[in-house]
C-alpha cells in the first residue's frame, strides 16, 4: 500500500516504537512468571510483545507447569505499571522532532497502544508529550484489541479522518496487522532493543532521525 497522497494523520504505537519500554516490561513479566514457578527465558517471552496476554500467556503457563492461572498472572502483572511510573523513560532519537514537525504542518497525531491507559498516560506525562496527541486509544478503551482493526479505526474516528489517509507507525506483527486491516499505510520501526517480524509493513525504518512523512 502506498503512502496516502493527502496525509491527514499519523498514528503511533508506543511500546517499542516511540519508547523502548518492551525490555523493562519483559523483565517484570519474567519475575512474575518465576514467582508462579515458570523459569522462562527472555527469548521465549518476546512472543508477548505487542500481543494479547490472554492469547499468548496460557501456553507458557502450561508449558512450564506454572502454579496459577491466567487470572492470577494478570493480577500480578498489574505491577508492570512500575515501568511507566518509575523506569527511566526517553523518547527514541528523532521522535520528538518528527512529532513536532508533523504538528507544525497541520497533520493530526494519534497514539494507539494496547497497554492500559493508566500506564500510557503516566508515561506520556513523564515524557512531557501528552499534549502532542489529538487522540489516544489504549487497550482498555476498545472491546477488540490488536490485531483487530478496531483500535486504529477508533483513533481515526476520534480524529475525524479516514483511516486510508493515515500512516501508522508500529513495531510488532500484531500492530501491523491491526493497522493494515484498518486501511492504514504502515511504517515499521525497528530501532528499539526487541526487533520483531515486520515483513508485512509497507515501509521499514530503523531510526526516526531525518525520517519524513
Amino acid at each position: 500500500m502506498t503512502r496516502p497522497s493527502r496525509l491527514e494523520a499519523v498514528l503511533f504505537d508506543f511500546d517499542g516504537t516511540l519508547c523502548n519500554t518492551e525490555v523493562e516490561n519483559l523483565k517484570l513479566v519474567q519475575g512474575i512468571l518465576r514467582q508462579m514457578g515458570a523459569d522462562v527465558s527472555m527469548g521465549e517471552l518476546e512472543v508477548l510483545t505487542g500481543g494479547e496476554d490472554r492469547v499468548t500467556v496460557p501456553a507458557i503457563l502450561e508449558r512450564h507447569h506454572a502454579r496459577g492461572t491466567i487470572d492470577d498472572y494478570e493480577r500480578m502483572r498489574d505491577g508492570c505499571y512500575l515501568t511507566y511510573s518509575q523506569a527511566p523513560l526517553k523518547l527514541e532519537p528523532g521522535a520528538l522532532e518528527l512529532l513536532d514537525g508533523l504538528r507544525g504542518r497541520g497533520v493530526k497525531l494519534g497514539l494507539v497502544s494496547m497497554t492500559v491507559s493508566r500506564c500510557i498516560l503516566t508515561a506520556l506525562a513523564r515524557l512531557g508529550i501528552a499534549d502532542r496527541f489529538d487522540a489516544i486509544v489504549c487497550g482498555d478503551m476498545v472491546e477488540r484489541r490488536k490485531p483487530s482493526p478496531d483500535p486504529y479505526l477508533r483513533a481515526a474516528e476520534l480524529l475525524g479522518v479516514d483511516a486510508e489517509k493515515c500512516v501508522a507507525v508500529e513495531d510488532s506483527p500484531t500492530g501491523i496487522s491491526s493497522a493494515r486491516a484498518a486501511g492504514c499505510h504502515v511504517v515499521a520501526y525497528t530501532g528499539c532493543d526487541i526487533v520483531q517480524d515486520v515483513s508485512a509493513a509497507d515501509e521499514v525504518i530503523s531510526s526516526f532521525v531525518g525520517f519524513e512523512l
